[in-house]
């Protein structure tokens, strides 16, 4: 399909996200950017209407909860990028059935890019490494006995069941933990998130007790990726789709894992702790053990725990394979790059408190 004299539609969730942010970003930079109708549904009213007036970003204010403006905006629609709340079973329904409904009325075959995510692949490891598997999404066997009760698996299950029903091309994308400081126009805006909730949440939990906590050897291991790769790794999925999309797997076979790379917990909690510490705003820099539900406490949420020290390990073999995806920043970028990012919140939390609001990372 060619691009060239077409206007081609786009709706994207999480638009003013981390991820999101940041593949909207690549779409406003794109070569093709005036073939592109773009649409975004939005939150917050102030960003709706810069994102239009300062970006030409369609908006409508809403949230996936909105279920009757997620609808209209899916069907109106040819690509849909899907990157917010990649759990919600409500919202992927609402976005398939009016994707469906575009089908019958129209015979065109709608694109989905899903976001889903490394929860999928979680042990309860509890801060130990366990041996854990490395799964490929090439090895389809291992993801499709995935237990149908993990993270994002009732959401995957049904945007794959669209693709077999023959209404939508779907595609789905999971994303090992992203790291490093999102750029670009929307983030020097205030319109898109710089950081990642989960190194945002440890960082400000740090702050509010005085010490980073760390649940037994903190030896559990995650894939990880840089947020510049993972999002050009949307673009080439998104280029491949609309260039020549009988190249690439889609439906059951379209899973594409998103790493370049592995961490350790213990590494990522050490080099916080180095950084707050050398910042003055924690005593020391030495990890404290906490039980389990000293850590639910720590953080506010018992299932954040599970997450951040279960075993998430992946191999991104199809993006490598089928769209030439070559991330550029090593494992090793993420601890040494911490520094920096943490110094980055510190600011913003401060920043936010002395303004009296609060703002998410």
């Amino acid at each position: 399909m060619s691009t060239n004299k077409l206007v081609m539609t786009i709706f994207i969730t999480g638009a003013t996200g981390y991820i999101g942010g940041s593949v909207l970003q690549r779409l406003l930079d794109h070569p093709k950017r005036a073939n592109y109708e773009i649409t975004a549904l939005v939150r917050d009213p102030s960003k709706a209407i810069r994102l239009q007036a300062e970006f030409g970003v369609k908006t409508t204010v809403g949230s996936l909860q909105d279920l009757d403006k997620l609808s209209a905006l899916a069907e109106d629609a040819h690509v849909v990028i899907h990157t917010a709340d990649n759990n919600d079973i409500g919202a992927i329904n609402a976005i398939l059935s009016c994707l469906k409904v575009r089908h019958d009325k129209t015979g065109d075959l709608p694109l989905l890019i899903h976001t889903s995510g490394g929860g999928a692949l979680l042990d309860d490891a509890r801060g130990a490494h366990a041996s854990a598997p490395i799964y490929s999404d090439l090895d389809l066997a291992s993801l499709d006995a995935l237990p149908p009760t993990a993270f994002n698996r009732a959401v995957d299950h049904a945007v794959v069941a669209a693709d077999a029903a023959g209404y939508a091309r779907t595609h789905i994308v999971s994303p090992s933990l992203i790291y490093g400081a999102a750029s670009g126009a929307l983030v020097r805006a205030g319109l898109a998130n710089a950081h990642n909730v989960a190194i945002g949440q440890i960082v400000r939990s740090a702050l509010r007790h005085g010490e980073v906590a760390v649940l037994g050897k903190g030896a559990s291991v995650w894939a990880d990726v840089h947020i510049d790769d993972a999002a050009d790794l949307y673009i080439r999925l998104f280029d491949a789709l609309l260039d020549n999309p009988e190249t690439v797997s889609h439906g059951h076979d379209g899973y594409f894992f998103v790493e370049n790379g592995e961490f350790s917990m213990v590494a990522v909690l050490t080099a916080v702790a180095d950084a707050l510490f050398a910042l003055g705003r924690i005593p020391s820099g030495e990890l404290v053990s906490r039980s389990e539900a000293e850590m639910g406490a720590y953080y506010g949420s018992p299932i954040f725990v599970k997450v951040l020290y279960g075993n998430s390990r992946c191999k991104a073999e199809r993006a490598r394979r089928e769209l030439g995806w070559a991330p550029t920043h090593a494992a090793q970028d993420f601890v040494e790059g911490l520094r920096a990012e943490v110094e980055s919140l510190v600011e913003e939390n401060e920043a936010s408190k002395s303004s009296g609001r609060f703002e998410r990372s």
